[in-house]
């Protein structure tokens, strides 16, 4: 029974690696780091979490996202919720255009498989039209009314571009060898914190 048992784990096992190099061998190495994230790229993420595939590689699924996709969990999750929430469409159209999860959430009713509305005009989301969706986004991001700061909120931001403006001077201030270490290791630190608060605001 035990042997029986064996077998049926190892032939479960080699179907999953199996079924995971071939949604892996979609897209290699996804390309997950570039802002231009391909929608196919995160569905194929998307596939593997959910039939819990990397398994097969006896790997948790943060550790999968490490060593396969280049990224971290956080990083990863919020692709896929990002897919789930707008759709491929917003990874077409950041494609081509610089474009965050907020702005795209406030222009998402312009937008459809066949492109973005714009005047009279429907432009296709295609690289061949990227002079028109830049315009046409710019436009569009900038008929949205600004949403007024939250007083905590304007007051991070300034103490943040306030500490970014200290590190610059440093920088530029002709530092030795240790002090260019120790500003490199807390700007490492305050990246790895920003992607943290990112990752928790997910969409936005």
């Amino acid at each position: 029974m035990d042997n029986n048992l064996e077998v049926l784990n190892e032939e479960s096992k080699a179907g999953e690696l199996y079924e995971l190099g071939q949604w892996m061998g979609r897209k290699q190495a996804f390309g997950l780091i570039s802002a231009k994230t391909a929608a196919a790229d995160v569905e194929c993420l998307r596939y593997i979490r959910e039939k819990k595939l990397y398994r097969a590689k006896d790997l948790d699924w943060a550790e999968f996202c490490k060593q396969y996709a280049g990224v971290s969990r956080a990083y990863a999750d919020r692709l896929i919720r990002q897919l789930e929430d707008f759709g491929p469409n917003y990874f077409h159209l950041s494609q081509i255009v610089r474009i965050s999860p907020h702005d795209y959430k406030q222009i998402a009713s312009a937008i459809t498989d066949d492109g973005l509305a714009y005047g009279d005009e429907k432009i296709a989301i295609s690289p061949e039209n990227s002079d028109k969706l830049v315009e046409a986004v710019t436009a569009l991001r900038t008929a949205i009314p600004p949403k007024p700061s939250v007083p905590a909120v304007a007051a991070a931001r300034k103490r943040l571009e306030s500490g970014i403006a200290a590190m610059n001077e440093a920088l530029q201030s002709g530092l030795s060898d240790a002090e260019r270490e120790d500003l490199a290791q807390a700007v490492r630190a305050g990246v790895t914190d920003l992607n943290l608060i990112s990752a928790s605001l997910g969409g936005y």
